[in-house]
């Protein structure tokens, strides 16, 4: 890889890719509810940079971002699923994405091995939020929180367990009518 390469990754590709991630996540709420969202990259308590609709961006150059409902909000169950997991969608469909370009510019050494370790990158962070875990404590600044891949099967978890009530609930309502 060059040199180049190596650097617009770290300056760019690191940073935009984070930032996908976590617009990926504004889209999952934009789409299934009428709140707002904040997006945080580079720190968490960062003043409001830009807005665009619902979405307000809070931006400083870094490599990890986080992305919250406003202060607030109450999402449903099935609300918060398509929240969580439109982080992971939005860095599947970055990282296929990246693979295609990489192979597009397979003549230009520079432009692919960029592309390339862009894809290479995106897998790991597909990886790392898709897969259910608790981020262990050299992972900073997410130690200790759970990935999306985690918070969804807790929550489908939550969701098939009351659904199994509701519908224990129902048929006993019907039986005592």
């Amino acid at each position: 890889m060059s040199i180049l390469s190596f650097m617009l990754l770290y300056v760019v590709g690191i940073p935009i890719s984070t930032l996908l991630h976590e617009i990926g996540h504004t889209l999952g709420v934009i789409v299934c509810s009428k709140e707002r969202v904040h997006v945080y990259l580079g720190a968490k308590h960062l003043p409001e940079n830009l807005r665009i609709g619902r979405i307000h961006f809070h931006i400083r150059w870094g490599l990890f971002g986080f992305c919250t409902p406003q202060q607030g909000s109450s999402l449903t169950r099935k609300q918060s699923l398509g929240f969580i997991a439109g982080g992971p969608i939005m860095t599947l469909a970055v990282l296929l994405f990246a693979s295609y370009l990489a192979r597009y510019f397979a003549a230009y050494a520079g432009i692919h091995y960029f592309f390339n370790s862009l894809f290479y990158l995106n897998t790991f962070q597909f990886l790392a939020t898709a897969v259910p875990l608790i981020y262990p404590n050299w992972y900073k600044p997410y130690a200790g929180l759970p990935s999306d891949g985690y918070q969804m099967l807790s929550l489908l978890k939550k969701i098939s367990e009351n659904k199994n009530f509701n519908e224990v609930a129902f048929n006993i309502s019907l039986y005592t009518i």
